[in-house]
């Protein structure tokens, strides 16, 4: 009896203290995203950390049984969740400090690492001195409270509840339109349609010369408008990436910058001024980076992301608890072999199949579609499928010996992409809607393989990460030539004005971007490109200009990147020998170049104190084309 009691106490309090800990958690990524009662996030953090709990107390349990059989159960009930509430709250409050607040680097954070430390265990023990007090007193006063039986009922009836919750609610609605209606008249401008691909290099497309692999209906596209050479991404990850190719701002003014950064209701983005302009605004999303949890739906009538299989059936707001990040990681790290692709993303054939449905039943009005692409994204999968492919999140730092491996397996989704593209473009045709519709097709970021050291994206501004494909197809109304090839330094930040001026539709005054013209001869709209990273500790910045690139990096960064690059682009495409040191008078200028830029995108930022540049960082502006 009295082992049962302290087994009961041990179980009754990591119920209780995971369960509290979770909707915590819970509550503050409801009140970050504005998702209100939301019965999915409700139900797993039940699941997850309830149940978690009674694991957790269970063990405690046991083991006080064992050593310490004559405890009392309140005593019990108080150790295991005083133990639970203490750990849990500490090891989430460490995680969600470090990424939200410090940006994932102690430089420049009010602490050092061992501070930081230093401070978690002192959290940690007074939390758990305070929550055993608390426990103790409770079950004392309260025995039932420390009755397993009680908190695992209570348990299943919260699970049952907000099950009952997340099965009712309704579909999630679009936001309402913060422009007015065009009054019913008819856009004049075409169609459009923005294919977005996830993590696309440009030299992996044969219209790009790859030689180890054909992309026919892609290269058909780029002859059938024009191919940009030299187009650059401003950031190598998806969030503030796409975020500028929406919004035509550069990361320092959108903000959406880091993980737990949204997309600011401030900012002006393209189907905002198609949607103003009349057209209908419909969006295909395809990565959680750029759902309505990152308020990524601005403008659209219809923005719907599609969902893949999340793991354990969780949703999508559920997926930003901790412990679901955990146990994911624990999945696929340890326990699964196989990778099958409805647990990542919804593959290419579904958001063709989604984007020519919509079209059929709506594509009577001049609409602007968004449909965004997965392939090639890591897992990289084998194509039929077959349940093999290669994910960052089972293996993060991979062996350099299985990158040719690894390149073919992203090859071989760049091909199945390539015939879903096809099927994109015979549908318009068979619609007679190609000639009319204005397709852009680009990608967020590129894709290392180990070219300097690294894996996946995100973490580099070299050419393999940033280089993108660009290919604008104008209706056959548009001047321009047929299969040109435009050699200027063109960026994703001039994608959004582009669309705006074939459309005929004002482009609004806070893009920084400018149209690109579609012939080969067109001037590019600045002679350089700009790119800033800040994610995981690493504070990036990129400037290209003319055949010189210098790449810039925060001291003691984790990826071990050197302070400060530059490279022969012309002689150097692969960025290997790093000129810095023979060209410091070059670095300088262009150095100066990139501060001046960086700092005019700071004082257009949204949502932020206003930044005062100097009069010589002016006049660089002046000369950039930026200040006039």
């Amino acid at each position: 009896m009295r082992s049962g009691s302290v087994f009961g106490g041990a179980v009754a309090g990591g119920i209780l203290a995971a369960t509290v800990v979770g909707l915590g958690e819970a509550a503050l990524i409801a009140l970050e995203r504005g998702l209100g009662l939301d019965g999915g996030l409700l139900f797993f953090t039940f699941a997850f950390y309830g149940l978690a709990g009674l694991a957790a107390g269970a063990g405690a349990g046991i083991a006080l049984a064992v050593v310490a059989g004559r405890l009392q159960a309140a005593t019990a009930f108080a150790l295991t969740g005083a133990a639970l509430l203490a750990g849990l709250t500490v090891v989430i409050a460490r995680f969600r400090i470090f990424r939200d607040v410090f940006h994932e680097t102690f430089q420049g954070a009010p602490v050092g690492p061992l501070a930081f430390q230093a401070g978690s265990l002192v959290a940690a023990l007074v939390l758990f001195v305070v929550a055993f007090l608390i426990l103790r007193a409770l079950a004392r006063q309260q025995p039932w409270t420390g009755s397993a039986l009680v908190a695992a009922g209570v348990l299943a009836l919260a699970l049952a509840g907000s099950w009952a919750l997340m099965t009712s609610a309704p579909a999630h609605a679009p936001r309402a339109a913060r422009f007015a209606a065009s009054g019913g008249l008819q856009p004049a401008g075409p169609s459009v349609i923005l294919v977005m691909v996830d993590t696309l290099r440009a030299d992996h497309l044969s219209c790009y010369g790859y030689q180890a692999s054909r992309t026919p209906a892609i290269d058909g596209l780029a002859a059938d408008g024009t191919r940009f050479a030299r187009a650059y991404s401003q950031a190598s990850w998806t969030r503030p990436s796409v975020a500028t190719i929406l919004t035509s701002l550069y990361p320092s003014s959108h903000q959406a910058v880091h993980k737990s950064d949204v997309l600011p209701d401030d900012v002006v983005t393209l189907p905002e001024a198609l949607q103003a302009a009349g057209y209908r605004t419909v969006g295909f999303a395809n990565n959680i980076n750029v759902t309505p949890l990152f308020n990524f739906e601005q403008g659209y009538d219809h923005y719907e992301f599609l969902e893949p299989a999340f793991f354990f059936g969780a949703t999508e707001a559920a997926a930003q608890l901790t412990l679901y990040s955990q146990l994911r990681v624990v999945r696929e790290r340890y326990l699964s072999d196989a990778k099958y692709v409805q647990h990542y993303y919804q593959p290419a054939d579904v958001v063709t199949g989604r984007g020519l449905d919509w079209i059929e039943a709506h594509g009577d009005w001049p609409f602007f579609m968004f449909l965004h692409y997965m392939e090639p994204h890591d897992p990289y999968f084998v194509h039929p499928y077959n349940g093999e492919g290669y994910a960052r999140v089972a293996n993060p730092n991979p062996d350099p010996s299985v990158a040719d491996r690894y390149r073919e397996a992203y090859d071989g989704e760049i091909r199945y992409l390539d015939g879903e593209i096809g099927r994109l473009i015979a549908g318009l045709k068979a619609r007679g809607l190609y000639d009319r519709t204005l397709i852009v097709f680009t990608a967020d970021h590129g894709e290392e393989f180990h070219e300097h050291g690294g894996w996946w994206h995100g973490l580099t501004l070299y050419e393999e990460q940033i280089a993108i494909p660009l290919l604008v197809k104008p209706p056959v109304t548009q001047p321009g030539g047929t299969g040109a090839v435009n050699e200027g330094l063109v960026s994703t930040l001039d994608i959004a004005p582009t669309v705006l001026a074939i459309a005929g539709v004002p482009i609004p005054e806070v893009m920084q971007g400018a149209p690109l013209g579609l012939t080969a001869a067109a001037a590019a709209p600045r002679d350089h490109a700009f790119a800033e990273q800040d994610l995981e500790g690493n504070v990036l910045q990129a400037y290209v200009r003319e055949t010189w690139k210098v790449i810039e990096a925060n001291p003691a960064n984790p990826r071990g990147l050197p302070p400060r690059q530059l490279f022969n682009l012309a002689r150097d495409r692969a960025e290997q020998h790093d000129l810095a040191a023979a060209e410091a008078a070059r670095v300088g200028e262009l150095v100066a170049d990139l501060e001046a830029v960086q700092a005019h995108a700071q004082t257009l930022a949204v949502e932020s104190a206003e930044t005062v540049i100097d009069s010589a960082t002016h006049e660089r502006l002046r000369a950039l084309g930026y200040v006039h």
